[in-house]
């Protein structure tokens, strides 16, 4: 096992992958050398609510949930990252959510300190506000979906989430099981299925499997989301 370097030093709960190259402090302009590797496996947890935060994540590759449990012991899911986005960002130091992956994810860890002590690039800086922006259209939007619309409304605004982002051809291969979906859009798992079922029947996406999806008529589902 590989020993930090201090400039990027880990969590306690966290550890270099074997054969981990440990990147020396980030040079000016460079978003990426002062990052650490970090594979976690499904449904491992990447941090969780309560901890001492510090360090952002990129995501390489699969997808993240980010979750809080309530008060009577029920989970609300408030986002999913996919590759590219940029997650952990706090007020203060601790972290008031939990980060989970769903399947094997890569991300790059940033000691949040060494990114905004070193005077940074004028492209560092776009990339990180835009990355920071579009979560907050994203929280957005979430908001507005778990405020406003009733059960077919929201899966199928979250159908529409999911093309936008994965950048696919109205195909879905859905990282995320129907539990999942469910705690995302504030709905029990029996309403999800039946509200997928509606969808099949009005012939609007056609499942393929539980987690195929394929969006047939894309002007109604936007019709239906609105």
């Amino acid at each position: 096992m590989l020993t930090p370097n201090p400039a990027v030093d880990l969590p306690q709960n966290q550890v270099l992958p074997a054969r981990s190259v440990v990147p020396q402090p980030r040079d000016e302009g460079d978003f990426h050398t002062s990052s650490v590797p970090l594979n976690f496996a499904r449904n491992s947890e990447i941090f969780a609510e309560g901890e001492t935060a510090g360090y952002v994540y990129k995501i390489v590759s699969g997808v993240v949930r980010v979750s809080k449990l309530l008060p009577d012991g029920r989970r609300q899911i408030s986002a999913f990252h996919l590759p590219g986005d940029m997650f952990g960002f706090e007020v203060d130091d601790v972290h008031h959510v939990s980060a989970e992956a769903i399947g094997p994810v890569k991300v790059l860890a940033y000691r949040w300190q060494s990114l905004i002590s070193t005077t940074p690039s004028s492209s560092f800086v776009r990339e990180l506000l835009n990355r920071t922006m579009i979560g907050l259209r994203q929280t957005q939007d979430h908001l507005l979906l778990l405020g406003r619309k009733n059960a077919l409304e929201r899966l199928a605004a979250f159908l529409i989430e999911m093309v936008r982002r994965t950048g696919s051809d109205r195909s879905l291969q859905l990282a995320m099981p129907r539990h999942d979906i469910a705690d995302y859009l504030g709905l029990t798992l029996e309403t999800v299925s039946r509200m997928f079922a509606e969808l099949k029947d009005a012939g609007i996406i056609k499942l393929e499997s539980a987690r195929q999806v394929s969006v047939l008529d894309m002007q109604k589902l936007e019709a239906m989301a609105t």
